[in-house]
């Protein structure tokens, strides 16, 4: 199997950083009004984007509505927006180590016996197997390891 050069289109795909979000569609995605979200950016617990020229209306990324989905639930669930904060920040650190892991393991996907496979990269520290993962049909990952080279086949 060939390293994809569709690898960085995928990669590209899950990239969150390019998912924008104006303030009224923040607030309808989260259900926290637009007061509320001017109110959390002057105390400096989210951000919006810079923006160029003349455009006067607040632009978010994905990772400001992560943050206000995830204060919102805490708030729901009985915290104070301090408390909300906290534990959303708590949280973040753990998303961040999901997705540095994520991005760096998958390699991209492959055929392996015809069936779609990720492929997670080499298994051993020599190079001579390689590890995939698949979901079975009750939804369960399975990992293969397999002798490298192998008959998997890059998905263009």
């Amino acid at each position: 199997m060939a390293f994809s050069g569709e690898h960085h289109l995928r990669m590209k795909a899950l990239a969150s950083e390019l998912f924008q979000f104006r303030i009224g569609e923040l607030a309808t995605m989260t259900g926290v009004s637009t007061r509320q979200l001017r109110y959390w950016e002057s105390k400096g617990i989210i951000s919006s984007l810079e923006r160029e020229g003349e455009q006067d209306a607040r632009v978010y990324n994905y990772t400001a509505y992560v943050t206000v989905a995830a204060i919102k639930e805490f708030l729901d669930d009985g915290y104070t927006l301090k408390g909300a904060v906290k534990k959303t920040k708590e949280y973040q650190e753990n998303w961040r180590v999901l997705h540095d892991v994520m991005h760096n393991a998958v390699k991209g996907v492959v055929l392996l016996d015809n069936k779609p496979v990720v492929d997670l990269g080499f298994f051993n520290e020599d190079e001579t197997q390689r590890l995939y993962a698949t979901i079975d049909k009750n939804n369960q990952v399975k990992y293969l390891v397999q002798a490298w080279p192998s008959d998997a086949k890059s998905i263009e």
